[in-house]
């Protein structure tokens, strides 16, 4: 039994009185859910080739999971959940598990194909997504745009892909490290900021993609860059939708 359970909030009915949360379908949580998977997936199948102690990060993992399960049947309000013992282990796991991942990349690794590429990105975006957990219950309300990152970035180098007619390679700074976006946006500009959303990432034309732009209302030269806390409404709609088909994707 979990001792900080709110259960009388398993009626839903009574939840919505009290103001608790319904933690089992909230996008934070699910969000949370899915990117456990991702390492899960990434270990069970040794995607990373580094000299890894996988048994070590399996065993990390398998915490994380029995964790996670209390986490999304605790039915309590954000800020409690934010602080609960489940969630707070959860991001100690994380640094664990990072902590054994980024003393083997310290060796000087480079991947040598796209899929050990992409293995590296999930790695990353997980992380994100894990570390930042604890700050989107805190910070957010139950918006399922909020369930992953959105970010102000700068275009600083954009550039037609081989083979596409429509897709185009950007480099992009949140002013605190670079991202790669492919896109269909034609207008993109160096120069230009930008709303987009960290996601899982994707290939697309042999690239691997790590953010989606949020359409092309650009933002102020005085918008700071990083984490955007006042986003346009039709940038908030494009991230949900995009946040509802990472869910849908794990039913």
């Amino acid at each position: 039994m979990v001792k900080y359970k709110c259960f009388m909030c398993l009626n839903k009915s009574y939840s919505r009185k009290v103001g608790c949360l319904d933690t089992a379908k909230d996008a934070r949580v699910l969000v949370l859910e899915d990117a456990l998977r991702r390492l899960n997936e990434i270990v069970s199948n040794r995607k990373l080739k580094l000299h890894l102690d996988y048994s070590a990060l399996n065993v990390l993992l398998t915490k994380a999971g029995g964790l996670l399960y209390e986490v999304k049947y605790s039915y309590i309000d954000s800020n409690a959940l934010a602080n609960a013992p489940p969630t707070i282990k959860i991001v100690e796991i994380m640094h664990q598990f990072q902590g054994l991942v980024e003393d083997a990349l310290a060796s000087g690794y480079a991947p040598q194909t796209k899929s050990q590429e992409m293995a590296l990105a999930e790695y990353k975006y997980a992380g994100r997504i894990i570390n930042g957990f604890q700050d989107r219950l805190e910070r957010h309300d139950e918006e399922p745009a909020r369930a992953i990152d959105i970010l102000a970035v700068e275009i600083s180098k954009k550039q037609p892909i081989d083979e596409s007619e429509n897709l185009q390679k950007c480099r992009c700074t949140d002013g605190s490290r670079i991202w790669t976006i492919v896109t269909n946006l034609k207008q993109v500009a160096p120069g230009m900021k930008l709303c987009c959303a960290v996601l899982p990432p994707v290939e697309m034309m042999g690239i691997i993609s790590e953010a989606m732009f949020l359409g092309m209302n650009q933002l102020g030269d005085e918008a700071s860059l990083g984490p955007l806390e006042d986003v346009p409404s039709p940038a908030l709609d494009q991230a949900r939708s995009q946040v509802k088909e990472i869910i849908k994707r794990m039913m």
